[in-house]
C-alpha cells in the first residue's frame, strides 16, 4: 500500500511538473508575441501601399501586390520625325501611369508597365513602382501639383518625368514578354483613360497579376527617398539613405575602437599599477560618472564643445567617446584582476614595460570581454539620438536617428516610408543580437558577472 500510494504521489508530481513547464511556454510565447507585435506591424505597414497605410482600422498584413501592364497602340498614326513619335509616346506613359497610381490607388497597383506598338512591333517600353510615382508628386518633378493633364505635360515636364523613371524605345522594336489581356484591367485603365487623361495611343489592352515581391521592392525607395527631400545636398543627392548609415558607421566604428582601447588600459592601470585602495578611488571615480544624470551635463557640455569649435562637424559626434565609460572599466578590471600576478612578474623580470605587460599578456587575453564591450557599445550606441540631433545642424552629419526624425517631420512623408526607415534602421541591431547571441552570453559568463 505504501509502495502504491508513492508511485501515485510520484506520477502525480510529474503531471504537476510538466503543466508548469507548458504553462510557462505557453506565457513566454505570448510576451514574445506582444513584444514582437510592433515591430511586426512596423514591417507589415513598411510594405503596405500608399492608400491602404491609412486604413480604419488597420490590417495586420498588406494586401496582395498588383503589377499593371498597358500596351498603347500607334499603328497608321503618322509623325513628323522620330522625336516626335517618340515624345508622343512618352506623354502617354507619363499621363496614363500618374492617372493610374491616382485614380485607382485603392487597387494596390505596386507596379506599372507601358508599352507602345506600332504595326505589330514593341517600340516603346517603361516601368515603374508606385514609390516612385509617388516620390515625383510628392518631392520631385510634379511637387505640390495636382495630377493632371495639363500639368503633367506642361513644359516638358514628361520629358523629364520619363527620364527620371527609366524607358526603352527603339524604333526598330524591342524585345517584349507576352502579355494575356484582361478584359476586366482594360475596363479599369480606360475607365480612368478619358477625357482628363486621354492618350493620343489608343488602349490595346491591360493585364494584371499579383506579385508580392513589389512590397519588398518599395524599401529600394526608401532608401531613395532622401535625395528627393534634400536635392541641394550633393552627397544625400548621390547616396541618399545611405549617408546617413555610413555617419552612423563612423561614429559607432569610432566609439568602438575608442572604449574597447581607452576603457582596457584605464582598468589595466588600475588593476595592475595602482595599489589596492588607489585603485579603488579611481575606480569609484569612473562610477560615479554614471550616476550624473545627462540632463544636468547637457547644456554645460554643449557650450563647451561650441568653445571648442567642435559643433556641426563630426568632432562634435566623435569627442564624447574619448571618456572611457564607468561600466566598461569595471567589467575590464574584473577582467585583469582574474589574470594570475606570476604571467606579470615573470616578464618583468626579463625586462618587459608597462606597455608590453598591457599589449602581449592583457589584450590577447582579454578577446572575450573585449567582443562584450565591441558589441554592447554598437547596440547601445547605434539608435542614440539625443546628443547628434544636439549638436548637427548640416545635413551631411545626420546619423540614422537624426535623419529618420527630421524626414519623419517633413509633411510629404509617407506612414509606410517611416516605417520602411525605421525598420531598416533597427535591422543591423537585431540581426547582431540574434547572430552573436552565443558570443554574448559566452563573453559574460568570461567577464566574471555574476547575475
Amino acid at each position: 500500500m505504501k509502495k502504491g500510494r508513492s508511485n501515485g504521489h510520484g506520477l502525480g508530481h510529474g503531471r504537476s511538473e510538466r503543466f508548469l513547464k507548458t504553462v510557462a511556454v505557453i506565457v513566454s510565447l505570448l510576451f514574445a508575441a506582444v513584444m514582437l507585435y510592433p515591430l511586426l506591424f512596423a514591417i507589415s505597414s513598411s510594405m503596405k501601399d500608399n492608400a491602404k497605410i491609412y486604413e480604419v482600422p488597420p490590417k495586420i498584413l498588406p494586401d496582395p501586390a498588383n503589377s499593371l501592364t498597358m500596351v498603347f497602340d500607334y499603328s497608321g498614326m503618322k509623325f513628323e520625325n522620330d522625336e516626335q513619335q517618340k515624345d508622343v509616346m512618352m506623354q502617354d506613359s507619363v499621363l496614363s501611369m500618374f492617372a493610374i497610381n491616382s485614380e485607382m490607388a485603392q487597387d494596390s497597383i505596386m507596379e506599372i508597365h507601358v508599352y507602345g506598338v506600332k504595326d505589330g512591333k514593341t517600340i516603346f517600353h517603361s516601368r515603374a513602382h508606385q514609390m516612385k510615382l509617388q516620390m515625383e508628386c510628392d518631392y520631385g518633378i510634379y511637387k505640390a501639383s495636382a495630377v493632371k493633364k495639363d500639368v503633367l505635360l506642361h513644359e516638358g515636364r514628361h520629358i523629364r518625368a520619363c527620364e527620371s523613371i527609366g524607358y526603352e524605345y527603339d524604333e526598330n522594336g524591342l524585345d517584349a514578354k507576352e502579355i494575356k489581356f484582361s478584359q476586366e484591367a482594360h475596363d479599369k485603365a480606360a475607365a480612368v483613360l478619358t477625357e482628363d487623361f486621354r492618350t493620343t495611343g489608343a488602349l490595346a489592352g491591360a493585364e494584371t497579376h499579383v506579385n508580392n515581391l513589389l512590397n519588398l521592392e518599395s524599401f529600394r525607395y526608401y532608401l531613395e527617398m532622401p535625395s528627393y527631400i534634400y536635392p541641394k545636398s550633393e552627397r544625400i543627392a548621390k547616396m541618399g539613405f545611405m549617408t546617413f548609415v555610413l555617419n552612423s558607421v563612423i561614429v559607432i566604428g569610432f566609439a568602438i575602437i575608442a572604449q574597447v582601447f581607452l576603457c582596457s588600459i584605464t582598468a589595466f592601470a588600475i588593476s595592475k599599477q595602482l595599489s589596492p585602495r588607489a585603485g579603488k578611488l579611481v575606480l569609484l571615480f569612473f562610477l560615479g560618472g554614471m550616476m550624473v544624470p545627462f540632463a544636468s551635463i547637457m547644456l554645460p557640455q554643449l557650450i563647451m564643445y561650441r568653445e571648442m569649435g567642435a559643433y556641426n562637424n563630426y568632432a562634435a559626434l566623435l569627442l564624447p567617446f574619448l571618456y572611457p565609460y564607468g561600466f566598461y572599466v569595471y567589467l575590464y578590471k574584473g577582467f585583469f584582476d582574474q589574470i594570475p600576478n606570476s604571467y606579470f612578474e615573470a616578464a618583468s623580470l626579463d625586462g618587459a614595460g608597462s606597455i608590453y605587460l598591457y599589449a602581449k599578456i592583457c589584450m590577447p587575453l582579454s578577446k572575450p570581454i573585449i567582443s562584450l564591450i565591441a558589441l554592447q557599445t554598437f547596440i547601445g550606441n547605434w539608435n542614440d539620438f539625443f546628443w547628434a540631433w544636439l549638436v548637427t545642424e548640416d545635413q551631411n552629419l545626420w546619423t540614422l536617428n537624426v535623419a529618420l526624425y527630421n524626414i519623419s517631420n517633413n509633411m510629404g512623408t509617407k506612414q509606410n516610408a517611416i516605417m520602411g526607415m525605421a525598420v531598416v534602421t533597427i535591422a543591423p541591431v537585431i540581426l547582431l543580437s540574434i547572430l552573436f547571441s552565443r558570443q554574448l552570453k559566452q563573453s559574460i559568463a568570461a567577464s566574471g558577472v555574476k547575475g
